[in-house]
């Protein structure tokens, strides 16, 4: 039996390691922490705890904030803060109950450039303002379709995309992440279809997340339950 919090610290790991292969960059892991070599885009950790015995000194010299998967780590003395936390939740492996998604919704599994294009805009849009841009491939460059661990999820309302959600499949888990919708879409049932179909449910495989504060309700009414938490830690003006 995998201790729960290990799965969703492993995926976030595997997650982390593909997008930062697709850009270029190194990462390395030793079995108690996994670290970036290179210095990777904002959006992503420098280092992921993944043992609950890992010390500071696994993670303090990666480049970026630091995922501390149990919270027990105390990196104020090295200048760190704690920046946020968010609870890690995991989902039994199975069928999901019925649903239906909103008959207008288009859930597109991403196989071309174009369309990682696409769900990177979107992304961006998504979390932050519907004005928001970014240069293509800064975050997410299509050289990540070479990794079929992967699967992007595109939603789309008369052939416009509204939405995004990524699948990460490991040996004992898949890792959901990156669920969101464009402001003036939200409330309509699109996030609920993305992680539907982002859980992988015809894998058996159970799902794992960290969740906002804003998305807990919807996983914990797809089955979602609370196992541990994450602390991210950062230097001053390190994180946005």
């Amino acid at each position: 039996m995998h201790d729960p919090v290990s799965l969703c610290a492993e995926a976030a790991a595997g997650w982390h390691s593909a997008w930062l292969a697709s850009l270029g960059l190194r990462s390395e892991s030793d079995g108690d922490a996994w670290r970036a070599v290179d210095a990777a885009p904002v959006i992503y950790f420098g280092g992921i705890t993944l043992r609950c015995e890992a010390t500071k000194e696994t993670v303090l010299g990666a480049r970026g904030s630091i995922c501390d998967s149990w919270q027990t780590l105390n990196l104020e003395p090295a200048g760190l803060r704690v920046w946020r936390r968010e609870p890690w939740l995991v989902r039994a492996g199975g069928p999901l109950s019925q649903a239906q998604d909103p008959e207008e919704l288009e859930l597109v599994r991403v196989s071309t450039a174009a369309e990682v294009e696409e769900l990177e805009a979107v992304s961006v849009r998504g979390f932050g303002t519907e004005e928001a841009t970014i240069e293509p491939g800064t975050w997410h460059p299509p050289t990540i379709l070479d990794d079929p661990r992967m699967v992007l999820w595109l939603a789309r309302v008369d052939g416009k995309p509204v939405g995004a959600a990524m699948s990460y499949r490991t040996e004992n888990a898949v890792g959901v992440f990156g669920v969101n919708t464009i402001a003036s879409a939200r409330r309509r049932g699109y996030g609920g279809a993305l992680t539907r179909a982002a859980v992988l449910p015809e894998t058996g495989l159970p799902a794992v997340l960290a969740s906002s504060a804003e998305g807990r309700s919807l996983y914990e009414s797809l089955g979602f339950e609370e196992v541990g938490a994450l602390a991210i830690w950062a230097r001053p003006h390190g994180v946005t």
